[in-house]
């Protein structure tokens, strides 16, 4: 089913585009929002990927999953954003409400609702402080499950850059998640 639809997509038609983009709106601004930092960028960073994967499409050949491409141009097309905004917020835990972040265990108590909050917003903070080539590693890789190759691909680096990108990024958002105090222990040796 994808696979025609992306063909059709590259001959130009419009409609196949438009349902194989609603495949992926939700990860690519998820991905968007969460390297962008807060929703107005994250909004445009989207729509700018969109735009590009639609230029693009005729080049994409298939050596890759087609996913793994679209996080490719998706991140590509933060990456661009970022470095012309040199915006280095994240996301108000309001905004990821918005988007269907929520804690999975449902009703938390209030004092849980605070500690989840503080966790949260200390665990953004943390993510913040990494540099954009290591924030886009750990997102990609422990946020949205993709394996260390196709985050290679994605970001058009080596493998061996992944891996050392996100121990560095592990170890630097482990080291502000100790010192803030929160009581969030991360694993750093995944």
């Amino acid at each position: 089913m994808e696979s025609s639809l992306i063909k059709r997509a590259i001959q130009g038609d419009n409609d196949a585009f438009e349902s194989l983009m609603s495949a992926y709106e939700r990860k690519i601004y998820g991905l968007c929002l969460r390297m962008m930092g807060n929703r107005q960028d994250g909004e445009d960073a989207a729509q700018e990927a969109m735009v590009r994967i639609w230029q693009k499409l005729p080049q994409y050949r298939g050596e890759a999953a087609f996913s793994t491409w679209v996080y490719r141009v998706t991140a590509s097309a933060c990456t661009d954003a970022i470095r012309k905004r040199s915006l280095r917020a994240q996301p108000s835990l309001e905004a990821m409400r918005e988007e269907g972040v929520e804690p999975q265990d449902g009703a938390p108590t209030p004092q849980q609702a605070v500690e989840n909050t503080e966790r949260r917003e200390a665990m953004q903070r943390a993510i913040a402080g990494v540099p954009e080539q290591m924030r886009s590693v750990f997102l990609l890789r422990d946020v949205h499950g993709l394996s260390v190759e196709e985050t290679a691909r994605a970001l058009n680096v080596s493998s061996g850059t992944v891996k050392s990108r996100l121990s560095r990024a592990r170890e630097k958002i482990a080291a502000a998640l100790r010192e803030c105090g929160t009581g969030f222990d991360m694993e750093v040796s995944r």
